[in-house]
């Protein structure tokens, strides 16, 4: 019996094109392609659309990614990330509790790595931030919710008046809370772990906000910065290999950086489903996983 399976992500991202493209070359699955961005919901009829199908795979690209998860929810219809796995990882709060639990409970086994300090705090009283912020520099200002790329910040403040320039830069986010991470001195280096099914990837990158230090540059558009390969170790994979349980994340990627006074790696991001950038054949692998993992199921 031939498997009807959703496979909802923006069609215009680069790696995504070219796994669609592999997955419609499997025959004994029925994939039908849907983007979040352009193919939205008859919801009287959600049930005609979609009640029959057996199996989502959904990559988060605004608000209706989230209504078809909602929807495999309440029929019991499985994905390859639920609603709840995405949910707490697209809220950076939520997923920062979730680690602190993940590396208490894993202490003895991930002694190389660490959690950044963290906090939320609302900019809504200036004054009263600046007041909280001003033992606490640097610090770097995060969006609460990381899965909408235009509402999606990163500010470094290194002294008291940068506060301002925040404010004016996203004055729309100042009735909102924030989440902040205390600035790590690095390496300058970011890290990238790729994790599909039990395999997994390094690529090295400049991090942009050294290359903001270096070169003022007022935007940076990370999806240029040069890339290239590194060599996993052993201790990376065990942690992508607890990360991947505890979270119960099939497909997800996170951030380290070195420290530059300790001999730590500090996991600074993670993403229920990346981009995967720069990753050779990427698009087999994913395909090959995906049409495997569904098979399985």
């Amino acid at each position: 019996m031939v498997k009807k399976v959703i496979f909802s992500a923006k069609k215009d991202h680069d790696v995504i094109k070219d796994v669609t493209q592999k997955l419609k070359e499997f025959q004994n699955i029925k994939f039908i392609f849907h983007d979040p961005s352009q193919d939205f919901l008859d919801l009287e009829n959600i049930d005609k659309s979609f009640g029959d199908v057996d199996f989502f795979v959904v990559k988060i690209g605004s608000e209706c990614s989230l209504d078809l998860l909602h929807f495999a929810k309440i029929h019991n219809i499985p994905c390859l990330h639920d609603i709840d796995t995405v949910l707490m990882c697209k809220n950076k709060v939520a997923l920062d509790s979730k680690l602190r639990y993940i590396f208490q409970k894993n202490s003895s086994k991930l002694k190389n790595f660490c959690l950044p300090k963290s906090w939320t705090q609302s900019l809504l009283n200036i004054n009263q931030f600046k007041k909280w912020a001003f033992s606490r520099l640097p610090i770097v200002i995060k969006s609460h919710y990381q899965q909408d790329k235009y509402n999606r910040f990163n500010f470094l403040v290194r002294r008291i008046d940068e506060i301002d320039e925040f404010c004016k830069l996203y004055s729309n986010f100042l009735n909102y809370d924030v989440y902040i991470q205390e600035f790590v001195e690095c390496d300058g280096i970011d890290r990238k772990v790729y994790v599909v099914g039990d395999q997994i990837f390094g690529i090295k990158r400049a991090n942009p906000i050294y290359i903001y230090l270096k070169e003022q540059v007022k935007t940076i558009d990370v999806d240029v910065i040069e890339r290239e390969s590194y060599k996993i170790t052993d201790d990376v994979r065990y942690l992508a290999e607890i990360l991947s349980k505890e979270l119960k994340l099939k497909i997800f990627g996170f951030d380290l950086i070195k420290s530059l006074n300790q001999n730590y790696y500090y996991l600074i991001d993670l993403n229920e489903f990346p981009g995967f950038r720069g990753i050779k054949n990427i698009e087999n692998v994913l395909a090959e996983f995906i049409y495997e993992y569904i098979n399985l199921s």
